[in-house]
């Protein structure tokens, strides 16, 4: 039977295509082919005949989608590939897609009027929101993403809920009633297909078969599938609904092969090689709401990798290979540190543990580059592995870790057997890092919270790290490393005081391990060890760290009030001399130290001491910065993101800083104390150079006397300015108070001492700005008065005036056998209040006067000077030549003669002379004169 005329008859054809499908299998290859050819276009012919029939030939058209097809089938194509490449993480496509979105619904919105959006668009919102805000991605995952598909997850996370708030009523009604994962899938193909159809409840679930064709539900296929014809109608009637919408000749035209045509072909070939193939069967509804979406995921099922076998004898290989791919783009860091964990546990010697651990620490380091600082608990499994080495090294001399050794690259490590060997590696290396992670982290950490002193509570078994690390380089015989880790004690210990050292002390001896060391003996002072280990660096280190421990000695020196043996250290090695050419840390610790000086000088009384010590640095406005103890405002200067960073990572932790109110406190004491008596000896004798000793303490009593109205003092400054307006009025009980009621002083460890040694201080300099004020005013004044005016005992009295007449502050005499302090005569002739005043008022007015004359001498002469008059006249030649206003040259001269009258009164002695010169000038040229007013 023909094929042509079978594929145009009737349900017998059924039992005819079974027959011809059972000859053509036992044909050959050749008529086999004939036929398929012959019967692909007859069939091809008869469809179209038998559609023609049913048709009429006058309604011949092409049909063509429009707008709103189009747009809704391509964002239900947008909608099911940002599915697919969520499933395989793919979230650079997923924004790309998810960014092509807007516009298409965009113009779909314009062409529904009024009807609701495609329930796949809103189902991929659904997913899309389910998939990045509820469920998320921990950091491990994110980690395994590459860098573009990590940072599209982030933006994409961040804006997926504020998108969907516009079509929150259709996600909550999908909500309610989810569709289902075949009707999901079979909503692309309804409107793939044009279906007028909007209804989803009423689609026929299809299970997916091995090429992807729908079987019904019972999951029977067609008999029709055991011969290549029959696979073929069975195709052509899959795909009729898309052929009855083409009508006629349309039907003829060639049309683009689908994306699923090659499947299809090969699905066919493979069903022609099968002689009866089994049915798929469908999957449970269970699993099947289980299935990604309703996409078949195609391919085989990834398979774990098998982990490795590690033996002691593979452990080097192992090793090797993670060592290798460190730094890799890609590389799990958790995962490596999980793999050298094992490692660990397999290595069987000494040696091999050795090697493992290098690589562990460093790992450890690693894991959390990138970070402000390491997390607290990386943190300690990093001390707990260095810990772990120092312990192995300490047990075994034979080991030894050097910077410049050979690598030791044996694959026998499995046979060591105690021979001695230098592995290559830094061990001081780890215990920097492990340092500087430490004060990144109390960088990090707010100060005042309990966080700060939690994490404090590691300073301890830090310091015995080190010095375990310490006692090793000492037995080891690693002079670099030694020095470098006994700066890292001395760290540790110069900002502290004596009776916190001790408990330092006491509870690293109470927690270390390995024997004592030479340089800090067990039961010695700090400051005896201290000594010993600032010795040691001064003898083998280098300048850099020579310099570094000088200040910090100097430091704990000035912080223990050993003020004179710290300034002889700092006088004597001339550091401030190669400080500013030093780098920024060395610069701080150099501020620092001289902050502390002026610190302990003033606990000492040393007044004018402690003012040149910190002058210097106060009289700036960046103190924070030159102490590292923060960022001020930069007005003048805008600082680039990566500066400020550089500047904040400077930043010394909270508990090493000083008191900057304290420091400032000090500073403006000891400027009130020096600056009050001078500015009372400069307006006694004005002779003298009015010099400003301390312009920052003059700027803010100027200020505070032009305040309008004043309080009672609330801050520091203010009880200063009260306190220095007290003094120079020489209420010396008044400034006392003043200066005692700041709180500040508390902070001292000796606070009633250095409010007993402030109290005589000011009765002193209350004294001096005293006699200095008033010394123009008394002829001589008893010193019995004096010290029963200013609460001080006449001996110091006598000895406070002597020092000042033998100085020369005084213009005076003491008389030892009357107790009175003569003044000199010069003393009160020339510098009494009234006559300076006088004397002020009679320079003014002079100057006033001759002012005033040349103003007049320039509006008579046209705005010229005489001498400029003078010789304009030499060059016109003098005759002939009359000036501006018209006037003769004679007129000229008399008017010239005039003012020279004029200077002669002002330059003549007696009034006898004056005049005779006037009227001579006036005999002579008089008239002129007059005629030159007019």
């Amino acid at each position: 039977m023909s094929r042509f005329f079978q594929n145009a008859g009737d349900s017998d054809s059924s039992d005819s295509d079974s027959i011809l499908s059972v000859e053509s299998e036992f044909s050959g290859d050749e008529q086999q082919q004939q036929q398929r050819a012959a019967g692909g276009a007859a069939g091809r012919f008869a469809r179209a005949a038998y559609s023609s029939d049913e048709e009429s030939d006058s309604d011949v058209k092409r049909v063509m989608k429009n707008p709103k097809e189009k747009h809704t089938d391509e964002l239900v194509k947008l909608a099911a590939d940002i599915l697919k490449a969520a499933r395989a993480d793919e979230w650079q496509a997923v924004a790309t897609n998810f960014d092509k979105m807007p516009s298409v619904v965009k113009k779909l919105k314009g062409l529904l009027r009024g009807e609701s959006l495609p329930r796949t668009y809103i189902r991929s919102l659904v997913k899309l929101e389910d998939r990045t805000v509820k469920e998320g991605m921990s950091k491990e995952q994110l980690g395994k993403l590459s860098s573009h598909d990590a940072r599209a997850f982030n933006k994409l996370k961040q804006r997926i809920r504020k998108h969907n708030k516009e079509y929150a009523d259709a996600i909550a009604a999908y909500r309610e009633n989810p569709v289902d994962s075949a009707d999901e899938d079979a909503e692309p193909a309804a409107a793939a297909d044009g279906s007028a159809s909007e209804s989803e409840d009423q689609a026929v679930p299809a299970a997916p078969t091995r090429a992807g064709r729908a079987v019904p539900a019972d999951g029977s296929e067609s008999e029709s599938n055991d011969s290549y014809w029959d696979s073929d109608e069975s195709d052509e009637s899959s795909s009729e609904s898309e052929d009855d919408r083409q009508v006629g000749f349309a039907r003829w035209l060639k049309k683009a092969p689908a994306k699923g045509d090659d499947a299809a072909k090969k699905t066919k070939k493979d069903r022609s090689q099968r002689s009866t193939p089994a049915p798929a069967p469908a999957p449970p509804a269970a699993e099947e709401e289980s299935e990604d979406d309703g996409f078949t995921k195609v391919g085989k099922k990834p398979q774990k990798p098998k982990k490795p076998e590690v033996t002691a004898e593979s452990l080097h290989e192992h090793l090797k290979a993670i060592t290798d791919a460190r730094g890799r783009k890609g590389t799990n860091k958790s995962e490596t540190v999980a793999m050298l964990q094992t490692l660990l546990n397999v290595a069987s010697n000494p040696l091999q543990k050795c090697k493992v651990l290098m690589a562990l620490i460093s790992a450890q380091f690693d894991e959390s580059a990138g970070k402000s600082y390491m997390p607290v608990e990386q943190w300690n499994r990093a001390q707990t592995t260095i810990n772990d080495l120092l312990a192995i090294l300490e047990a075994n001399p034979q080991l030894t870790i050097h910077e410049t050794a050979e690598v030791h690259d044996d694959k026998t490590d499995a046979a060591y057997a105690g021979e001695p060997i230098t592995l290559r590696g830094s061990i001081i290396s780890f215990l920097d890092r492990l340092d500087d992670e430490f004060t990144r982290s109390l960088q990090a950490i707010d100060p005042h919270t309990p966080d700060y002193i939690e994490r404090m509570r590691d300073s301890v078994p830090l310091y015995v790290t080190i010095a375990r690390m310490q006692g090793y380089f000492e037995r080891a015989d690693l002079g670099d490393s030694l020095c470098r880790v006994v700066l890292r004690r001395i760290e540790h210990l110069y900002y502290r005081t004596d009776q916190v050292n001790m408990q330092v002390e006491a509870a690293a001896a109470a927690l270390a391990t390995s024997g004592a060391s030479r340089l800090a003996p067990p039961g010695s002072s700090v400051e005896a060890t201290i000594h010993r280990l600032c010795t040691f660096l001064y003898e083998h280190a280098d300048p850099l760290l020579r310099i570094r421990a000088m200040l910090m000695h100097i430091f704990n020196h000035a912080l223990h009030k050993r003020y004179y043996v710290a300034r002889d250290l700092l006088l004597m090695s001339h550091i401030q001399e190669a400080a500013p050419q030093a780098d920024v840390n060395t610069q701080v610790l150099y501020n620092r130290a001289l902050a502390q000086l002026g610190l302990a000088a003033f606990r000492l009384g040393k007044i004018r001491e402690s003012f040149e010590h910190t002058v210097e640095l106060m009289s700036s406005n960046h103190q924070r910065e030159l102490l590292a103890q923060g960022v001020g405002q930069q007005r003048t200067q805008q600082l680039s993101p990566a500066e400020e960073q550089l500047q904040r990572q400077r930043q010394l932790p909270f508990h090493i800083n000083i008191n900057l109110e304290l420091l400032e406190c000090v500073f403006l004491t000891a400027s009130m104390l020096i600056e009050i008596p001078s500015m009372a000896a400069a307006n006694a004798n004005p002779e003298t150079r009015r010099s400003t000793t301390c312009r920052v303490f003059r700027r803010m009593l100027d200020f505070n006397e032009r305040q309008v109205f004043l309080g009672p003092p609330e801050n520091t400054r203010d009880h200063i300015m009260a306190s220095a307006k007290a003094l120079a009025d020489g209420n010396w009980v008044a400034s006392r108070d003043y200066i005692q009621a700041i709180k500040i002083w508390s902070l001292l460890p000796d606070c009633d001492d250095i409010k007993d040694m402030l109290a005589s201080k000011i009765q002193i300099e209350a004294l001096r700005t005293y006699l200095f004020t008033y010394s123009t005013q008394f002829e001589s004044v008893g010193l019995d008065d004096l010290s029963a005016m200013f609460g001080l005992p006449r001996p110091k009295v006598y000895a406070l005036l002597a020092r000042m007449v033998y100085s020369g502050e005084l213009q005076a005499s003491l008389d030892e056998v009357s107790a009175v302090l003569v003044f000199s005569r010069a003393n009160f002739e020339a510098s009494s209040r009234l006559q300076q005043t006088a004397l002020m008022l009679s320079n003014k007015a002079t100057a006033f006067a001759d002012v005033n004359e040349r103003v007049f001498e320039l509006k008579i002469n046209g705005g010229q000077t005489p001498g400029d008059r003078q010789q304009g006249d030499r060059q016109q030649g003098g005759g002939g030549q009359g000036d501006r206003d018209g006037r003769p040259n004679y007129q000229r001269a008399g008017g010239n003669a005039g003012r020279d009258g004029q200077r002669n009164r002002k330059d003549g002695g007696a009034g006898g002379n004056r005049n005779g010169n006037a009227n001579r000038n006036n005999r002579r040229g008089g008239g002129q004169r007059r005629g030159g007013r007019q």
